[in-house]
């Protein structure tokens, strides 16, 4: 049943992959813009979300997810909603705290490091949207791209096929030249993610299952929020309920009978 509830999701994605409304739970309108920026901080929560920055330097080892390397950056300018990373080689390049530009560097990017933004599902909630913002046809060859990433743990290897992962792009999303945000969660579903996953990680541009990057360093996007819900039960978990309350009801007569026919149970 599952399965087919995810097909169903898939399907209505097919012809309306962006989404016209924002992210329930929008990050740009709701972390406090522009006085954020100048927290500088590499973990925060929103919503029930946490959410995590950081430069992901190879090899992978336990080091690999550094967080003294930057701070986490929040936009909220028409086109460029969301959360971003400014990492220390990009310093003051980020901008003023309200800035409307800076992309490049303020948003989340391989432009100079291999930035990552972590968001981790809580406890008893499935995703249900996931959305991004200012991935436009500007980037390497005309279309910017970004890397999904899902795991149940919290710091996994990005280095080979262990992780799970789908590319992206605002070509491959099926959106116009005017599209630059919206929802990519149906195009994830279709391609194979799992909504139950505990921690979800973004990245800017284009990776291989070995971490190898396949579409340059001109890419940049804005993490713009999502959406969370208490999974519903499917109906063979209600039948299998009633199955062992049916069960238990049979037990407990059964006993009843034997007691006043004076025979104890063993």
């Amino acid at each position: 049943m599952k399965k087919c509830v995810l097909a169903f999701i898939a399907l209505l994605g097919a012809s309306s992959l962006a989404s016209a409304a924002p992210p329930a739970i929008n990050f740009a309108a709701g972390m406090g813009w522009p006085g954020f920026n100048s927290t500088q901080v590499d973990n925060t929560s929103f919503a029930g979300i946490a959410i995590s920055g950081f430069v992901y330097i190879t090899p992978f080892s336990s080091t690999t997810y550094h967080q003294d390397k930057g701070y986490l950056w929040l936009r909220n300018n028409p086109g460029d909603h969301g959360l971003g990373y400014c990492d220390s080689s990009e310093g003051t390049s980020c901008g003023a705290i309200n800035t409307t530009g800076g992309g490049d560097y303020n948003e989340l990017s391989n432009n100079k490091k291999n930035e990552i933004i972590r968001l981790t599902l809580p406890t008893g909630k499935m995703w249900t949207d996931i959305q991004v913002s200012s991935l436009d046809d500007g980037g390497t060859n005309g279309d910017e791209t970004g890397t999904f990433y899902w795991s149940n743990t919290d710091k996994p290897d990005l280095q080979n096929n262990s992780t799970s992962f789908i590319n992206f792009s605002h070509d491959g999303l099926g959106w116009n030249a005017s599209t630059v945000e919206g929802s990519i969660f149906n195009y994830l579903v279709a391609h194979g993610f799992d909504v139950n996953a505990k921690y979800l990680f973004f990245r800017a541009g284009e990776f291989n299952g070995l971490g190898t990057s396949t579409n340059g360093t001109n890419n940049d996007f804005l993490v713009w929020g999502v959406n969370v819900t208490t999974p519903v039960p499917e109906p063979e978990t209600y039948a299998m309920l009633l199955a062992g309350l049916g069960l238990l009801g049979f037990v407990a007569r059964h006993r009843k009978r034997k007691g006043m026919d004076g025979v104890r149970l063993a």
